[in-house]
Formats: structure tokens, C-alpha cells, sequence
């Protein structure tokens, strides 16, 4: 396990920042424009959707944290036609992009000023599983599309051949994590969900299907691409105290058997102004203070 050497006061997490989109972009300015040096930022995916705005978004980061971690989502992996071969490509060409930036993918201790106790923050790569795939969040919802005709990953996501699951393939990658001696606290973080219960506002009864009050869409059913019950498995094998989860645009804070999840995003303008939420209130969530 890699060793950050960090003094880090405070751990802050957030994900879904979108910066294509002209005023998110100028809410990353306006964080950067302040000094975050004894913080460390969780960064749960979907920064960009182009390489060249991920890397203009991680080095406007890294110059105002004193430590930033990331993990890409569905949207930081798509790719255009005649653009490169496929998303795994991308994942290889980010990997090798914050890797010249300093920036970690893997895990890494971190120490508050007095040196105890001691932090591991556990990035985890990961993918949704598809219904029919055993690690699925799946459930039916009245009215769906089970085509996601409106989901842009069937355009713009293009696996190898070789990967016939990509959840499967990206979880692979973390089994090689080491944590080394246990630690006193754990934070993990993924873009995608570990468990089916935080796609709602409230635990669901078992068998509930993803429907709720004033659906936006009716015919999209989320569950069929949310995430993978596989990196749950990750977070507890691991002893994660906390984990961090982006994806839905949905703010969540609970406690599920022993471990703290939460999901703080940015998301879409238009979300916000439907929130009622003013974007210059918006910064990244503290989740662990020394």
C-alpha cells in the first residue's frame, strides 16, 4: 500500500461535477481559487467526458489540494467515434493521466498533523452490473424501457471484445489491493452504488420497485445501471468505516449494518435550480476531521 506521507486535517468528498457544462466549470474555478492544502478530496467520477477537460479539471485540483484521489465514471469513459479504440483505452490513458499528477487510484495512508491515528483511503474501481448479471441492483419498474433507448452509455461506452463483463472486469482490479496492518479507519469510495437501498430517499421494503412521486422518467429505470452488490462485498471485506458513492445525483447520508454511506454530488445545473440549492453553496463534503 502506497503511503501518502500526507498531514491532512480534513478528508472532503464529492463526485458527479460535470465540467463540460459552462457553470460547473466556472464552481470548479471558484473552489480552486481557495486553499485547500490541508485537505484531502475524494473525487467519485464523472468529472468530464472528454480527456482534455478531466485533465484541465484534475490540475486545477491538484494545485489547490493537498491531496486528491480519483476513481472515473460511466461519463469520464466515453469516447467518440474516431476518437480511440474503446473506454478501456480511456481508463488506461486517466490511469496514466493521474498518475503524471500525483493524483492516487489506489490505496494510500494518510496521517493528521499529530501523526495518529492513522487513514486509508480505499479508491474502488468498479462498473454497473446489468440485470442477469449476478452482482446486479436490479429491480423491475412498472412502465420501463428495458432497451434504455435514453441512456447514452449505449452509444458512447464501447468495451474489447475480451470484456464481457465489464463490473466484473473492474472489480478485478481492486483484488490486488493491500492494506497492510489494520488500520482504525477506513474510507472507501466508488463512483457507482454498492447497495440497492441508496437508490432511494427512504429503506424500501424488499421487492420495491424503482418508481416513486413525480418520476421525471417513467420509462428509465436507474436500477438497471446503478452498480454492482460486488463492491459492497469490497467495502466490508476491507473494513471500510465510511464509503463514498456518486452516480445517481442524489444526496444520501445512512448507516447500513455497520458502515456510513454517503452520496454528495454537484450534478446538473438543472437539478439544483429544480432543488432550490444556489450553486455557489455547494463544496465538497467533510467526511473525516482530524
Amino acid at each position: 500500500m502506497k503511503d501518502g506521507g500526507q498531514q491532512i486535517r480534513r478528508v472532503v468528498a464529492i463526485s458527479d461535477l460535470h465540467i463540460d457544462l459552462k457553470e460547473n466549470r466556472e464552481w470548479l474555478e471558484r473552489l480552486c481559487d481557495e486553499d485547500h492544502r490541508d485537505e484531502c478530496l475524494l473525487l467519485a467520477g464523472d468529472l468530464a467526458s472528454g480527456i482534455k477537460q478531466v485533465e484541465a479539471g484534475l490540475s486545477r485540483l491538484v494545485s489547490s489540494y493537498g491531496q486528491v484521489f480519483f476513481v472515473p465514471g460511466n461519463h469520464d469513459l466515453w469516447v467518440k467515434p474516431g476518437e480511440i479504440t474503446d473506454s478501456l483505452v480511456r481508463f488506461h490513458e486517466l490511469r496514466a493521466l493521474c498518475q503524471s499528477l500525483s493524483i492516487s487510484d489506489c490505496p494510500s495512508e494518510l496521517y493528521e498533523p499529530s501523526g495518529n491515528p492513522r487513514l486509508v483511503i480505499l479508491p474502488i474501481h468498479s462498473w454497473y452490473a446489468l440485470p442477469g448479471e449476478a452482482e446486479s441492483l436490479f429491480l423491475p419498474k412498472p412502465g420501463e424501457d428495458p432497451s434504455l433507448s435514453m441512456w447514452a452509455d449505449r452509444i458512447r461506452i464501447r468495451w474489447p471484445v475480451e470484456i464481457a463483463n465489464p463490473a466484473e472486469y473492474f472489480l478485478a482490479l481492486n483484488e490486488t489491493m493491500d492494506l497492510g496492518n489494520t488500520s482504525p479507519v477506513v474510507i472507501s469510495f466508488s463512483h457507482f452504488l454498492p447497495r440497492r437501498e441508496l437508490m432511494f430517499a427512504e429503506i424500501q421494503r424488499k421487492g420495491a420497485h424503482c418508481s416513486s412521486a413525480g418520476d421525471r422518467a417513467p420509462r428509465f429505470n436507474f436500477s438497471r445501471v446503478a452498480g454492482s452488490k460486488g463492491i459492497d462485498s469490497l467495502i466490508r471485506r476491507f473494513g471500510s468505516t465510511v464509503h463514498i458513492h456518486g452516480h445517481q445525483h442524489r444526496n444520501r447520508d445512512r448507516w447500513i449494518e455497520g458502515v456510513h454511506y454517503l452520496s454528495y454530488c454537484l450534478g446538473y445545473p438543472q437539478e439544483r435550480l429544480r432543488a432550490g440549492i444556489r450553486t455557489e453553496t455547494v463544496k465538497p463534503l467533510e467526511v473525516w476531521t482530524g
